[in-house]
């Protein structure tokens, strides 16, 4: 699985997310169709996850396996904080720092990994290592304690 972090530029939700999916297609990740894909599905089934315990929010966006070409958990550190609308309330808004996006061919294993992240959001040393903004060492907790358990 490719795990790989960048910095997106865009000032809105949705063009932070057609950063990342114009990023995984050049990378040859997804297909083209990834993009809007993703876009629909935001639109439709919010992402945005607030951490109260941690007073931090964070994004974990994705589209349907159909279009994806290789698995892989892509981290976004926007340039300033993006807002997103809830996952547990889509009428209510969350300010994201972070976002990750999963890219999965099937849906085996899917939801165990899944679980394993939402509880990583939790602990202290992720929430340390998102505000630091420090992709790799990010990426190493979410493969050492969510990819590897898969």
């Amino acid at each position: 699985m490719h795990t790989e972090h960048l910095t997106l530029t865009g000032a809105s939700h949705e063009r932070a997310l057609e950063e990342l999916g114009a990023y995984v297609v050049e990378r040859g990740y997804a297909e083209s169709e990834y993009v809007d894909a993703l876009l629909e599905r935001e639109a439709s089934y919010p992402t945005g996850l607030d951490i109260p315990t941690a007073e931090f929010g964070l994004a974990i966006p994705h589209a349907d396996p159909e279009y994806v070409s290789e698995q892989a958990v892509i981290v976004g550190f926007p340039e300033d904080t993006l807002t997103f609308q809830s996952m547990d309330d889509p009428d209510k808004t969350v300010d994201v720092d972070v976002v990750i996006l999963l890219l999965v061919t099937e849906t085996e294993g899917y939801t165990t990994f899944l679980s394993s992240l939402t509880k990583l959001f939790q602990d202290d040393e992720f929430v340390r290592l998102a505000r630091e903004r420090d992709g790799d060492a990010l990426l190493n907790l979410i493969t050492d304690r969510c990819l590897d358990s898969t």
